[in-house]
Parts: C-alpha cells; sequence; structure tokens
C-alpha cells in the first residue's frame, strides 16, 4: 500500500472518529507542518498554535474531505496556509521564514551565511504574495506543483508559471547583487 492510500485511509478513519488514525495523521504531518508554517509565522508559540489550530480543523473537518479535490497532505496543508494568512493579515508580519535554514558552525561561516540569508530575505520579501508562497510550498516543503496548486486554488499551469516568475525574480536580484559587488571591488582596486 502506498504512502497516499495509506494517508486516504486515515483520513477516512478519523472522519469516523478513530483516535488512533489521528494520532498517526499527527505525527507523521507536524514536523513538515510546522516547518511550513514558521515560514510565515515568527513567534515560536503563534506557530504552534497555528499547527494545533489547523490539527483541530481536520478533527473536526474530516468528513469534509474530498479525495477528487485534494490529497490529505495537501489538504492539511491548504488548512494551515489559510490560518496563516489569516494571522498575516491580523498583524503587520514580522517573520524571518529562513531562520530554520540556517545553522552556522563558525565566526566565518556565520557572518557568510547572515549576509546571504539578509540578501535572500530581502529578495523573498520583495516577491509577491503567491509567488512567494508557491516557492514555499514546492522548494522549501518540497510539496509537488500538483499539490501546490491544489492547496493555492489554482491550476498547475498558473502554479508554474508563479514559480518561473519568482525565481526569475531571484535569479535578477542576485545577479544585480554579484555585479555590483563586483563593480566596488574593481573601484576599490583601482
Amino acid at each position: 500500500m502506498d504512502s497516499t492510500t495509506r494517508e486516504i485511509q486515515q483520513l477516512q478513519q478519523v472522519a469516523q472518529g478513530d483516535k488512533h488514525a489521528f494520532a498517526h495523521l499527527l505525527s507523521a504531518y507536524l514536523p513538515s507542518l510546522l516547518a511550513f508554517i514558521k515560514r510565515y509565522i515568527k513567534e515560536h508559540a503563534q506557530a504552534e498554535d497555528i499547527a494545533q489550530e489547523t490539527f483541530l480543523r481536520v478533527w473536526q473537518r474530516a468528513r469534509d474531505w474530498e479525495a477528487r479535490e485534494h490529497s490529505p497532505r495537501s489538504w492539511i496543508f491548504r488548512i494551515a496556509f489559510n490560518l496563516c494568512i489569516d494571522h498575516i493579515r491580523k498583524q503587520k508580519p514580522t517573520t524571518d521564514m529562513l531562520d530554520a535554514l540556517i545553522e552556522p558552525h563558525s565566526p566565518e561561516v556565520m557572518a557568510i551565511a547572515q549576509n546571504q540569508h539578509r540578501h535572500l530575505q530581502f529578495a523573498l520579501d520583495r516577491l509577491p504574495e503567491r509567488q512567494r508562497t508557491a516557492l514555499y510550498l514546492c522548494a522549501f516543503n518540497g510539496l509537488s506543483n500538483k499539490e501546490a496548486a491544489a492547496i493555492m486554488k489554482l491550476g498547475v499551469d498558473a502554479l508554474e508559471s508563479l514559480l518561473a516568475r519568482a525565481r526569475r525574480t531571484l535569479r535578477e536580484y542576485f545577479a544585480n547583487l554579484e555585479s555590483e559587488t563586483h563593480e566596488a571591488k574593481v573601484s576599490v582596486t583601482r
């Protein structure tokens, strides 16, 4: 039995009130879901609250899930995504979405990583929300384009277009940054 079939069966069991199946879904998805939420929500306690609310809604609404529209994984991530967007709209966003990606081991690596992190964060923050979300879902959370499209309520072609524009914008930003850095080095050596 493949993992998707197993997840479908577990979600169907959750819909019937099976706490054991719910515990399996929770343990399977909580780490990746919490990492996804932390891309939007900086405060750990708030991110955990959103994860908890996500699973509460999974428990309460499992009967509403329909296989023809979403896989269990994309449905759960869609719930979390909607909760994150609601939270962000209620507050001025203060997320630092890439903290979990940097684990420096030395002062030198830390300085380089912090500089790269600042530039990447700056570039990501300037992407339109839909492009940034598409990138987070696919690049940082490993969802397929089909799953990410379902979460964002888009067609796969529209999602791929968002990803292409986001990547192009990031490439242009870093190409310009590299050019500016090179020009600065050349002017210093003259």
